[in-house]
C-alpha cells in the first residue's frame, strides 16, 4: 500500500491501522432496559502506521518526516489500496522513532495522523437584519421627537434665565404698616375731640 504524507513517500510500511469513532450520548431512563442513544456526529478519523527508513537516504527521509511533524501544519495525505485512492488533509499527532543497535542506516518509526477539518468562515451578522423596516422607522421617528423635545426644553430654560428681575415687592410693607398705624392713631384723637363737642349739647 502506497502512502504519501506531505510530499514524503512512505514506501516500507509494516503496519497500518485506521480508527473510526462515533459520538454517542447515552440517556438512562428509570425502569427501562437499556439506554436511549443520541448520535452527535463523529470525531476526526485517525490513521496510524509503522514503517522503516533504511539505506543511504534513511537519515534524509527521517529528517523530512520530523520537520513535517514539528511544523504542526495541515499536510496532504494520500493513500492507495486495492486500486482505490483516498485523499485528505491531516495533522501529525505523534511520531516515535527507534534505531536498533548495529543498524546504522535504518530507523523504525511509528506515526499517527488525524483528519483535519477546515474551520468555517466567520459569518458577519447584521444585528438589524431581523428587524422590520417599519419598526426601525418608528424608532427613528421617536428618537427625533425626543431630540426636538430636549431642544424646546433648552430654549425654555434660556427664556426663564433672561427674565428681568423686579426686586422684592415686600420691602415696602413695613413703611406702609407704619403709615397705617399713624393714621389710625390720628383718627382716634379726632374721634375724642368730636365726642367732647357732642357732650356740650
Amino acid at each position: 500500500m502506497a502512502v504519501e504524507l506531505g510530499g514524503i513517500s512512505l514506501q516500507h510500511l509494516t503496519d497500518v491501522h485506521v480508527r473510526h469513532d462515533t459520538r454517542v450520548v447515552l440517556h438512562p431512563v428509570p425502569g427501562m432496559s437499556g439506554d436511549l442513544s443520541q448520535i452527535l456526529g463523529r470525531p476526526s478519523v485517525k490513521v496510524g502506521f509503522c514503517g522503516i527508513f533504511y539505506g543511504d537516504t534513511a537519515t534524509d527521509d527521517l529528517n523530512r518526516l520530523r520537520s513535517a511533524y514539528l511544523e504542526q501544519e495541515p499536510l496532504d495525505f494520500f493513500t492507495e489500496s486495492v486500486g482505490e485512492g483516498f485523499f485528505t488533509q491531516v495533522l501529525i499527532l505523534k511520531l516515535i522513532v527507534t534505531q536498533r543497535a548495529g543498524y546504522l542506516n535504518q530507523f523504525d518509526y511509528d506515526c499517527e495522523v488525524m483528519e483535519y477539518i477546515e474551520p468555517p468562515e466567520p459569518v458577519t451578522v447584521d444585528p438589524l437584519s431581523a428587524l422590520d423596516s417599519d419598526l426601525i422607522g418608528e424608532a427613528t421617528d421617536f428618537i427625533d421627537d425626543v431630540q426636538n423635545a430636549l431642544e424646546q426644553v433648552s430654549q425654555l430654560t434660556d427664556l426663564i434665565a433672561n427674565i428681568p428681575s423686579f426686586g422684592d415687592p415686600t420691602t415696602r410693607l413695613q413703611d406702609m404698616l407704619d403709615g397705617y398705624e399713624g393714621l389710625v392713631s390720628n383718627s382716634s384723637d379726632g374721634m375724642t375731640a368730636l365726642k367732647d363737642i357732642l357732650d356740650l349739647f
